[in-house]
């Protein structure tokens, strides 16, 4: 499923995809803060709460709405994001049969599909990756079709991989918020999701610089190739 797609394809610059996909991860970075923050002041609110203090009715209602508006917003941006970056890969891989890369072991299409397959989704995507960064250094001898083998993978893309499946695990346990007055576990349940805006924003930031390296060397072997 991952061989025999070596015919030459025509290089298209990733550049507008990378700078939509740019602008979707910061714009969502900023959310994350936004929630971060957002979460705090729910805390907060808990406290005084747990504290004897005095909550008015429009104080909590406020705070629920807000929680629902950020969390509503963060799902269809995170689904657009999740879109966009698939179409991103398919592109970068796709590129490296232009960029002179041989003996490729995944496809455009499996470059996305491995994803989707249970199991093989905890590693095969950070393979995928790493084959694209490797394949798309514009450091490789480019007379040699095969050199990019011999690339060491960048630690940026094991970062971003440690960090989506330390996210994704950390939202799966994270726990649902309770209903009724037990403020205790609402409390810590507002914490936990504090961690977890903390691991996210840091899982953006490193796709961030990840995608625009990828872009970067792409187009600097694309003017080399040419060149020659």
């Amino acid at each position: 499923m991952d061989v025999g797609y070596e015919k030459q394809q025509r290089f298209e610059s990733i550049n507008k995809r990378t700078q939509l996909l740019f602008w979707i991860l910061v714009i969502l970075m900023v959310l994350s803060i936004v929630a971060f923050f957002s979460d705090f002041a729910q805390a907060e609110l808990i406290n005084r709460a747990i504290r004897g203090e005095a909550i008015t009715e429009s104080e909590a209602i406020a705070n629920d709405a807000r929680q629902a508006a950020i969390g509503f917003v963060q799902i269809v941006l995170g689904i657009i994001c999740a879109v966009v970056f698939l179409m991103w890969i398919h592109r970068a891989n796709k590129n490296l049969r232009s960029l002179r890369a041989a003996d490729l072991r995944f496809t455009p299409g499996w470059a996305v599909g491995w994803f989707f397959v249970p199991i093989m989704n905890l590693f095969r995507p950070y393979q995928v990756v790493s084959e694209i960064w490797k394949a798309s250094d514009p450091k490789v001898d480019t007379t040699d079709d095969t050199s990019w083998k011999a690339v060491g993978t960048s630690p940026i893309v094991g970062f971003w991989w440690a960090l989506f499946l330390i996210s994704a695990f950390v939202a799966r346990m994270l726990p649902v918020p309770p209903s009724g007055e037990e403020l205790l576990d609402l409390l810590n349940s507002t914490y936990a999701y504090m961690v977890y805006d903390g691991i996210y924003i840091a899982f953006l930031l490193t796709i961030i610089f990840m995608v625009r390296r990828i872009s970067q060397f792409q187009e600097a072997k694309n003017k080399l190739i040419s060149s020659i």
